[in-house]
């Protein structure tokens, strides 16, 4: 049963099925979604959470014990499955079947889906997590059969065009009453991030409460939290989207955020990003890569993309830069110099071209 986002309350109130599949390209949507389900089994008696991902080495079998095995603590389970690269279609070349998973073959894995669909262990809820799937493995076997006996949701990236009635909507439910041109500002100001447009709707839900929200209050909003545009820029460097880092950093700048605080936050995340990027070099087990970078939930997502697009060596350069960019940034004739080798180490991060400022003197 395939369902859209609209229709997951409704659907929840009627019972819960054993099998959810939520994937997609939309973070925000997709951990909705998944706190909705859990709300809901948690209600009904699903008192006990274990998470299993796959990555390099999973052994598949994992799945039907765990599926299998008697909790001491809760009659009822929810078992969750993270499968962040899919598991493909049918045909997959066999190079590829080798490594889609990263860990035992797509083949094993979609063939123990399918052993699972047909015979769900009772009391237990199955939620699948997945990224970005294709269509051939929206049409796959496994994805049909959890699909049959369960539910499905899947997040695209809302177009330019959904987003004002998406702002809209999000403003009505936080209780605002928004008017078009600050819908406009706030889209434009986070440039379809989902997250940052409900961070900055949830801080106005604080600060003007009872008022009408006009584009004055969302840019009050917006320029009286620092950290929110730090974060912004953060995860863009993080998602390798170095020309979002460039627009997130002029509007730092243009907002007149002292440089040395914005580094201190630059430098925090890089060092963050560098202890996992260890972790993975080491284990390429990813959750527990981020686990000791101390990294959870939502803020570990932007982490993850960093560590699957890279191994490590933008990080670590960009570590290195950090020093010299805050020993520029403290003094009075260094502090053009520094904005520009900020740029730069971002966009070395976000593992695009710098601009060739190395040979000029300082």
């Amino acid at each position: 049963m395939q369902l859209k986002s609209s229709q997951l309350a409704a659907h929840l109130k009627q019972g819960l099925k054993p099998v959810y599949i939520v994937a997609g390209e939309e973070p925000l949507l997709m951990q909705e979604a998944l706190d909705a389900i859990r709300a809901a089994a948690r209600k009904d008696g699903y008192s006990e959470r274990e998470v299993l991902e796959v990555g390099p080495g999973f052994q598949w079998n994992r799945l039907v014990e765990a599926g299998a095995s008697l909790s001491l603590f809760a009659s009822r389970r929810i078992l969750e499955l993270h499968i962040p690269r899919g598991l493909g279609g049918g045909r997959a070349k066999a190079e590829e079947d080798e490594t889609a998973d990263g860990g035992g073959s797509a083949q094993e894995g979609a063939k123990i889906l399918l052993h699972y669909a047909g015979s769900p262990p009772p009391d237990v809820l199955l939620l699948v997590v997945a990224g970005a799937l294709d269509k051939r493995a929206q049409a796959s076997a496994w994805f049909a059969a959890l699909d049959g006996i369960g539910a499905s949701l899947y997040f695209w990236p809302l177009r330019a065009s959904e987003l004002p009635a998406w702002i809209a909507a999000r403003f009505k439910s936080a209780g605002l009453d928004a008017d078009a041109e600050a819908i406009a500002e706030l889209a434009e100001r986070t440039e379809g991030n989902l997250l940052a447009c409900a961070q900055d709707i949830e801080k106005m839900k604080l600060l003007f409460a009872n008022q009408r929200i006009g584009v004055a209050q969302v840019r009050d909003a917006v320029a009286d939290s620092a950290h929110f545009e730090a974060f912004d820029l953060i995860d863009k460097m993080l998602a390798g989207d170095g020309a979002g880092a460039a627009r997130s950093l002029a509007r730092i700048r243009e907002e007149g955020v002292p440089l040395p605080q914005l580094m201190g936050a630059v430098s925090y995340a890089l060092r963050q990003w560098a202890t996992a990027a260890v972790a993975y070099a080491k284990s390429r087990n990813l959750e527990a890569a981020l686990t000791s970078a101390k990294l959870f939930g939502a803020r570990a997502r932007p982490y993850e993309a960093a560590l699957r697009r890279s191994h490590g060596m933008p990080v670590l350069r960009a570590l290195a830069r950090c020093a010299k960019i805050d020993r520029l940034s403290k003094s009075t004739e260094g502090k053009e110099a520094a904005w520009e080798d900020l740029l730069e180490l971002l966009l070395t991060a976000a593992g695009q071209p710098a601009f060739p400022h190395e040979s000029r003197s300082r």
